[in-house]
């Protein structure tokens, strides 16, 4: 004879297994699109900072082709 009390917290216990394991994938998923989105973010800020380098150097060549004028 089963104990009915028994089955019935297996089966919450099998529940709660099952959503923490959702849980955890969900969680895992966002931390991977947060670090893409961060690495996404450092490839354009790596850009944006190499544009600026060109930019300032293009204004100092600008800048001595004046003096010489």
């Amino acid at each position: 004879m089963q104990n009915p009390d028994a089955d019935e917290e297996r089966h919450l216990a099998e529940e709660a297994r099952r959503k923490a394991e959702e849980a955890q994938k969900e969680a895992q998923k966002r931390a991977e699109r947060a670090a893409q989105k961060m690495e996404d973010a450092m490839k354009r800020a790596k850009l944006a900072q190499e544009q600026l380098k060109k930019a300032q150097a293009e204004a100092e060549k600008l800048k001595n082709q004046n003096k010489k004028t």
